[in-house]
């Protein structure tokens, strides 16, 4: 029983250490091991507290996220391309996540589709269309910064990558 106890008490421990606040300048903490392991993308978000900030990011208090948290990228057949579908996390879901939760949905929707289909925890139903630059979100939308869709476009080849090496 006390052994028990404890693996699980050595669980919990190991599970909220991988919740890591993130730093004021919303890139991570260059000390950390994790930092020095982090995609170049997870680095490129911007948060609206910088002076840099994208114009249309709102403002918002720097956040903290659980490396655990899950992320879902798809697209339906386009143009020729088949289906894909990548459900992944860690500093690609937190980057992606973070960037999606703190657009300025506030621009009318054009009538294109998506190419992208996009859940988060924290927001379900995401669009984006990185050729025409947009993500969309509870009937509206927002135009997409260069950084904004490169850093999408590297998310995406990433994810798509892993997940034909997995197959």
């Amino acid at each position: 029983m006390k052994r028990s106890m404890l693996y699980l008490a050595v669980i919990l421990i190991l599970g909220l250490s991988a919740c890591t606040p993130s730093s004021d300048t919303g890139r991570p903490d260059p000390d950390s091991a994790a930092a020095a392991n982090a995609p170049a993308a997870a680095s490129s978000v911007l948060s609206a507290s910088q002076p840099d900030a994208p114009d249309n990011i709102v403002a918002h208090e720097p956040i903290g996220y659980c490396g655990n948290t899950i992320t879902t990228i798809s697209r339906e057949t386009q143009a020729g391309e088949e289906p894909w579908t990548a459900c992944f996390w860690g500093e690609d879901s937190v980057a992606l996540t973070d960037l999606l939760r703190y657009l300025n949905y506030s621009e009318e929707p054009c009538k294109c589709l998506p190419e992208y289909q996009v859940d988060t925890e924290f927001g379900t139903g995401y669009g984006l269309h990185l050729t025409e630059g947009y993500a969309r979100y509870n009937g509206r939308q927002v135009t997409l910064k260069a950084d904004q869709i490169a850093l999408v476009q590297r998310i995406i080849v990433r994810q798509s990558e892993q997940a034909s090496d997995g197959e």
